[in-house]
């Protein structure tokens, strides 16, 4: 009896890894590697909900402001009769794009927290090395229903008065203020939207070419050659094809503007420029897995 309860002893030992022969448990983690327990955990979830929700709500009210002063504008009224101390308007037309500022800060925090895991990788030619995420993407259909909604506001916003004007349902008189808030309201955001709404699409072709590519090419790309750094600087780092994006989104989101207020001719140069980059655009993105890095693998310099 005395030698089974030693042995027992021993067993109960051998199991466990504390002094009182306890297991020890790994903390339970997510597809990213971060734990999904603890004090970190719950900053990460705090920080996602009051980012997610901050930038949700900055984004509907800047919203609603645009379609609010396109509706105040168009019947006539100018924005000194809503708020008589805003003479000419500029602040309250600047209200959304601050409001879009504040969306894009918050989300990015948000996101960040709720799909990123952060870290450092060592650059030779920076001392400080460089900080990289690790970004659990969105699906595809929320990516495609984003594009939608960009594009839904775009026409709105842009094609909207043009079609209101046209059709003689513009209650504003010729050269008046509220015209000219209008105008100002619809060329400022069609060319915001726009610009989101390339940016959107260009990074969609990215998202669903890359990684088939990468694949499919990897043993072409030698790690550290020219061609490697190149777009692991130009596309990897800093998303160049989505800058172009944003000045094509621009020139063509002015486009419609520009030939009901102007004319055709003026117009065309602006679709010319925006098709040219966004062809560029779209060529760099199928092209980026050349830098031989995941799409889901964001990087910065510090």
């Amino acid at each position: 009896m005395q030698h089974h309860d030693e042995g027992l002893h021993m067993t109960t030992k051998a199991r466990g890894t504390g002094p009182h022969g306890g297991s020890r448990k790994k903390p339970a983690t997510d597809s990213l590697g971060r734990q999904t327990t603890g004090r970190g955990a719950l900053a990460r979830r705090i920080i996602s909900i009051v980012g997610n929700t901050v930038g949700t709500v900055a984004l509907v009210l800047g919203l609603g402001t645009v379609f609010w002063l396109l509706s105040l504008t168009a019947r006539g009224k100018s924005i000194s009769s809503a708020f008589p101390e805003d003479i000419g308007g500029t602040p309250t037309i600047a209200f959304p794009a601050l409001m879009a500022l504040v969306s894009m800060i918050a989300l990015f925090f948000g996101q960040y927290a709720a799909r990123g895991r952060w870290g450092t990788g060592k650059d030779s030619r920076f001392s400080s090395g460089s900080v990289t995420v690790l970004l659990r993407p969105i699906s595809v259909g929320w990516h495609a229903a984003l594009l939608a909604l960009a594009l839904v506001v775009w026409g709105l916003v842009a094609l909207g008065p043009v079609v209101l004007d046209v059709q003689g349902r513009i209650a504003a008189e010729d050269y008046s203020e509220a015209l000219g808030e209008m105008w100002f309201t619809a060329n400022a955001y069609g060319a915001l939207s726009g610009a989101l709404a390339a940016m959107i699409g260009v990074s969609l072709v990215k998202k669903l070419t890359y990684n088939r590519s990468l694949q499919r090419h990897a043993s072409s790309i030698q790690d550290g050659s020219p061609s490697q750094l190149r777009w692991r600087s130009v596309s990897h780092i800093w998303r160049t094809e989505l800058g172009i994006a944003a000045v094509a989104g621009i020139a063509l989101g002015l486009a419609p503007l520009i030939a009901h207020l102007g004319s055709l001719t003026e117009a065309l140069p602006f679709v010319a420029v925006g098709v040219a980059l966004l062809a560029g655009a779209i060529a760099m993105a199928l092209n980026a897995w050349r830098s031989g890095l995941p799409v889901e693998r964001v990087e910065s310099y510090t």
